[in-house]
């Protein structure tokens, strides 16, 4: 029986994490390349600010992947905690 409702609580989990990273990641990500590309067509900048400016476009999915991660953890941690 525990082993039943543990495979749907994963079923669940990934089925939500496929939906976030779809719905939500995917066009973070188009951001961050097109951001990037956009970095390096700038032909007067420095090696090291084309570098910056990279960097900079690449934070917002480093937050939101930390976050989600973040969130499962805690989830993962909410599972664990024996019933009262």
């Amino acid at each position: 029986m525990a082993e039943v409702q543990q495979l749907r609580v994963q079923e669940a989990v990934d089925a939500m994490v496929k939906s976030v990273e779809r719905e939500n990641t995917r066009k973070v990500q188009g951001l961050m390349f097109r951001c990037s590309a956009n970095c390096c067509e700038d032909t007067q900048a420095s090696m090291q600010q084309v570098h910056q400016c990279i960097e900079s476009c690449h934070a917002p999915l480093a937050q939101a992947q930390a976050l989600v991660t973040s969130e499962l953890e805690r989830f993962q941690d909410r599972l664990r905690l024996p019933y009262p």
